[in-house]
């Protein structure tokens, strides 16, 4: 076997080796990842519903369990009806409730910034329009501008808001440019927020796509703000 022959079998040997093994870590290490995915919504939904300790740091085990006793999974149409078998038709619904009570209610929330599709939850009390909290857990936006979507502060602002107007329509939730404050009356300012300095386009993407997707449960929300009991 001549030395070019020799070169070229071991560069096909050391190249189906790396691929084996490339394959092997793939394979082994998907599992692990597919679980830590799970903990991390698991966590946001957690957040977003204020069934977490801010102050305290939880393992992947607190998560689940902390999740599966205090969280329900549902899935609602387009009518406002719930299942808790999931169908084509619905749209996903992650419920708190106690003692028989619902307390709050998150869903997904998703959408393009500037530039990257931002992903994350909101939940609203169970009176069916005041936000009981918002967080976004995977994007791509500009650090110090459109990242300052997953910073407390931008996130705090949505606390207390109401996603319905003075005569109870609903009107979704307003981002301003600059101070809510300086900028709506003090009749309208329960619908608004204030924005992100420098961030215009990824803030109004997430005011377009907050009002698509709180549109999709707002024949739930509507009962609840009737008064109905789900």
């Amino acid at each position: 076997m001549s030395s070019r022959q020799k070169t070229f079998l071991f560069a096909l040997i050391m190249c189906v080796s790396a691929s084996f093994m490339l394959t092997f870590a793939a394979t082994s290490l998907k599992p692990i990842q597919e679980r830590n995915a799970l903990v991390d919504r698991q966590k946001n939904v957690l957040k977003v519903l204020g069934l977490l300790d801010e102050n305290k740091k939880y393992a992947a085990d607190e998560v689940l369990h902390l999740y599966s006793s205090k969280v329900k999974n549902a899935w609602v149409n387009e009518m406002g009806k719930i299942t808790y078998t999931q169908t084509e038709d619905g749209h996903p619904l992650f419920l708190a409730i106690d003692n028989g009570q619902l307390e709050a209610y998150a869903m997904p929330v998703e959408g393009p910034g500037l530039w990257s599709v931002l992903h994350g939850y909101l939940a609203l009390e169970g009176d069916g329009k005041t936000v009981k909290g918002i967080t976004f857990y995977e994007h791509g936006e500009t650090p110090g501008l459109g990242g300052e979507a997953e910073k407390p502060w931008f996130q705090n602002n949505f606390i207390g808001k109401s996603i319905v107007n003075e005569s109870g329509q609903f009107v979704s939730i307003g981002i301003v440019k600059g101070k809510v404050a300086d900028k709506i009356s003090p009749a309208k300012q329960e619908n608004y927020v204030d924005g992100i300095s420098g961030a215009t386009v990824t803030t109004k993407g997430i005011e377009t796509f907050l009002k698509d997707d709180l549109g999709k449960y707002e024949a739930f929300s509507k009962r609840l703000r009737r008064g109905d009991r789900i």
